[in-house]
């Protein structure tokens, strides 16, 4: 499967249409902390006690289940999730016939910065500066 490109209005449309799935995200990836940091230590063995363990092991990978299947079905659309922890979605687009990439937050109205997929993304840069070289392009066929 071959990259999908974004311009920037693009970008900022399919924002809008995913921005639910991150939020889903977000609350399953809480859930699954906070499944993961419950131990349980039984005093008593007992037939509830096990199926109680399974029930909450069960429950687990459902939520793991469900968080992939996002993840790939966002893929698929050419929305990048990098990691669950900031839910920082990656779109690719071209500048200059270069890769770069958008960088797009949950709590974020809109895209505001952009970096090379090859840049640590604490690089990014203000997504002003590829609107002003797009106005320069303009000015220039005038």
């Amino acid at each position: 499967m071959s990259k999908i490109y974004f311009s920037l209005g693009e970008a900022n449309e399919m924002v809008q249409q995913i921005k639910h799935q991150i939020e889903k995200l977000a609350c399953l990836r809480d859930e699954l902390e906070l499944l993961d940091n419950t131990k349980i230590e039984f005093d008593v063995e007992s037939i509830e006690n096990y199926l109680l363990e399974v029930e909450l092991n069960r429950n687990f990978h459902e939520k793991s289940l469900e968080v992939y299947t996002i993840l790939g079905n966002l893929i698929k659309d050419g929305a990048i999730v990098r990691n669950l922890d900031d839910l920082e979605v990656d779109f690719y687009s071209k500048l200059n016939n270069k890769d770069i990439v958008f960088c797009w937050q949950l709590g974020q109205d809109k895209i505001n910065f952009w970096h090379y997929p090859s840049e640590d993304k604490k690089l990014k840069r203000q997504i002003k500066e590829i609107e002003k070289q797009y106005m320069d392009k303009l000015k220039e066929f005038r």
